[in-house]
């Protein structure tokens, strides 16, 4: 197996702008998230900005992606203004997006982020970077949403990269879930077997579809 794995190990914690986890009384839905495909533990301060790193977690076309990354400064007019995007996302054409998670309601009545939007938009061209908001339209979107859920639970019937190489032997070039899930054994653990291979990006899946039998299967990377 590649000597890049960083999976199934987490290489603590990373360097962060602001760490809204740590803030005492600040409310009950602030934690921590173990990211699959970083390898570390991004603190969330709320439960929308947790299922957006799960499903930033599991989008294939998602390289890597980090919380509370940078805090922009400028002066308005004499006034300090400070920013700090809840996420950074590197995607797999080399993109690279800050994006701020909002729930609909609340963005309908600050669009402007306070009256920072088109200089928070400047200071991310500046970066080599675009800016967007992430609405909970999007990031709840059903069934992906769901999937994602179900697909990093399973990450729990890998135990180790030994297995997950034996695994890959088998089922890597089956091309539905449920052949795959038929070539293990067919029972519910071979499942969520196959499906931890998503959650480890060794396997790749339509998140948009229903996780059942006929789904497509393909290899990391590979396009049929």
């Amino acid at each position: 197996m590649s000597n890049e794995r960083t999976f199934l190990h987490a290489r603590g914690r990373p360097q962060l702008a602001r760490n809204p986890a740590a803030r005492p009384g600040y409310g009950s839905c602030t934690g921590w998230y173990q990211s699959l495909k970083a390898g570390q533990r991004f603190p969330y301060e709320s439960l929308l900005e947790r299922d957006a790193m799960l499903v930033l977690d599991t989008d294939v076309a998602v390289a890597k992606f980090a919380a509370q990354p940078d805090t922009f400064s400028w002066d308005d007019g004499g006034r300090q203004r400070q920013y700090t995007p809840d996420l950074h996302v590197t995607m797999l054409d080399g993109r690279a997006v800050y994006r701020q998670v909002k729930p609909a309601t609340r963005f309908a009545l600050d669009p402007t982020l306070g009256g920072r939007l088109d200089a928070i938009k400047a200071e991310c061209a500046a970066r080599g970077a675009t800016h967007e908001v992430w609405l909970d339209s999007d990031i709840r979107r059903q069934p992906r949403l769901a999937n994602a859920r179900r697909i990093r639970a399973a990450v729990a019937f890998l135990s180790d990269d030994a297995l997950i190489a034996t695994l890959l032997d088998v089922v890597g070039s089956l091309p539905t879930l449920g052949a795959a899930t038929d070539a293990l054994g067919g029972k519910p653990e071979h499942f969520n077997m196959v499906l931890g291979l998503v959650a480890v990006g060794e396997l790749e899946i339509d998140l948009d579809g229903a996780l059942e039998s006929g789904v497509a299967l393909r290899r990391r990377g590979c396009r049929r």
